[in-house]
């Protein structure tokens, strides 16, 4: 009876032992998300692939936002730099007019200058003329610079012929006044210098035919 009592009990530990271990590897398989074969259920898996889904399409959305992004930043980028343009352009363009009304004053305050150096005691005509130097430098300092016209050839881009005036002592083309004197601004001709031009005499002009025509 002894020895029939001790086969139960082993019997039974063996027994215990085993649906131990049966419940353990259960519950592997419940914490892997396991099927048969190690798989995850159907439903688990459809789970799966709503949640590639839906991560597909915010990835999708992000690089759609990026996209926008750029293309914000390179239009405010370029209106930034047309804004900057627009401001230069009226910048200038304002003070061009400004400095064309100022020569007018320039070229009143030259004559006036020039009258009274014969009219006026000599200190007051110093003292405008230092005023008359002020505003020069001023002109200067926004970067207008006359035009030297006397003496050399005529060209249409920096003066206007007011009239042509017959000589032999120049050369044909040659300016020799300046009526009004023409300015740059920034190396470009803000006013032209209305100039008389130097023009060959018409008995020289016919001398000249008579010898070509010999010549022929």
């Amino acid at each position: 009876m002894k020895c029939n009592g001790e086969d139960l009990q082993e019997r039974a530990q063996l027994e215990a032992d085993d649906d131990r271990q049966q419940a353990e590897e259960a519950a592997v398989s419940e914490e892997d998300g396991g099927g048969e074969n190690g798989e995850p259920a159907p439903a688990e898996q459809n789970e799966v692939e709503d949640l590639k889904k839906q991560l597909a399409a915010k990835e999708e959305e992000i690089e759609s936002l990026q996209q926008r992004y750029l293309r914000l930043a390179a239009d405010f980028e370029n209106f930034r730099r047309r804004t900057q343009r627009e401001a230069v352009e009226i910048r200038r363009t304002a003070n061009e007019a400004l400095l064309r009304e100022l020569l007018q004053v320039v070229d009143n305050f030259e004559r006036a200058l020039e009258a009274a150096r014969s009219q006026l005691p000599e200190n007051l005509v110093t003292g405008v003329e230092m005023i008359y130097k002020q505003l020069g430098n001023i002109l200067t300092q926004e970067g207008v610079q006359p035009i030297e016209s006397v003496g050399k050839p005529f060209d249409p881009l920096y003066q206007e012929a007011f009239e042509q005036v017959e000589t032999a002592e120049l050369p044909d083309g040659t300016v020799t006044e300046e009526i009004q004197k023409g300015y740059l601004l920034q190396g470009k001709v803000l006013r032209p210098a209305l100039v008389k031009v130097a023009k060959k005499p018409a008995a020289e002009d016919k001398s000249a035919e008579k010898e070509v025509s010999s010549d022929e």
